[in-house]
């Protein structure tokens, strides 16, 4: 039987990609990579494994979320992008990891704890319309995938110890588009949105709006703010997240 737990945890890194800096146009290649930290708050509602026990009477079928503490133990961001002329490729690879353990477990188990994966894995072709200007405009199509795991582990207390482990994997189209306005020289507003999945059982966006310094062709600084939502329903299944906060990072072309 599955239950549903939540995870909130402070802030973790990620990566993020902003539309491209200013292109020399007497080069047709350019690649870009753009290491991004993320402040952001996190929330994940996922279905785990229900415990023996746990159900009955006078115990309910789950703990509030006051009784378990959430970290971040891990994670791994990469985001690159290749462009010939006005068509490209992007890719963005996540990995994040949390660890929950209960606070008050209380007699039935001496321990509770849960080890939690979250994989997302973005790639989508982009083609940079052909606008003059200041106002510069990408759209990208492509499929992100998702990839969620948990280790479920109860320590003996009243009950026997118990141990479970459960994973998902699902594919969502996408499509998007990047924005730029080019304030002066140096100065620059930029957006980017994708939403995908397309169906009764998944929906997911996500967004990002801020400001760029542009420190030359090669090299610009961005600030800006980026909100994600996944929600994802197969079977027995469930998948909820919403995370949010400032993003700040660095792009480099060559």
């Amino acid at each position: 039987m599955l239950r549903k737990t939540l995870f909130r945890t402070l802030t973790f890194a990620a990566l993020l990609l902003p539309p491209a800096i200013r292109a020399d146009e007497t080069n047709n290649w350019s690649f870009e990579i753009a290491p991004y930290l993320w402040v952001a708050g996190f929330e994940a509602e996922a279905s785990v494994p229900e415990a023996p026990g746990l159900q009955g009477p006078g115990t309910g079928s789950s703990r509030s979320v006051q009784d378990f503490d959430t970290r971040l133990s891990g994670g791994f961001m990469i985001a690159a992008q290749a462009q010939y002329r006005s068509v490209g490729i992007l890719v963005d690879f996540n990995w994040l990891r949390l660890d929950t353990e209960s606070v008050n477990p209380g007699t039935l188990y001496s321990s509770v704890n849960l080890r939690t994966d979250f994989f997302y894995n973005t790639a989508a072709l982009t083609y940079e319309l052909p606008l003059r200007g200041k106002f510069h405009a990408e759209v990208q199509a492509g499929a992100r995938i998702w990839s969620v795991s948990t280790d479920f582990e109860m320590e003996s207390g009243e009950l026997p110890g118990f141990q479970s482990s459960n994973s998902e994997t699902w594919v969502n189209g996408l499509v998007g588009v990047a924005l730029r306005y080019d304030l002066t020289r140096h100065w620059v507003l930029i957006g980017r949105g994708t939403v995908g999945g397309f169906s009764n059982s998944s929906i997911q966006w996500d967004l990002f709006a801020g400001v760029g310094y542009q420190f030359s062709n090669w090299c610009m600084a961005t600030l800006g703010y980026r909100y994600l939502y996944e929600d994802y329903t197969h079977d027995s299944f469930t998948f909820n997240a919403r995370a949010n906060g400032a993003l700040l990072g660095v792009v480099f072309r060559f």
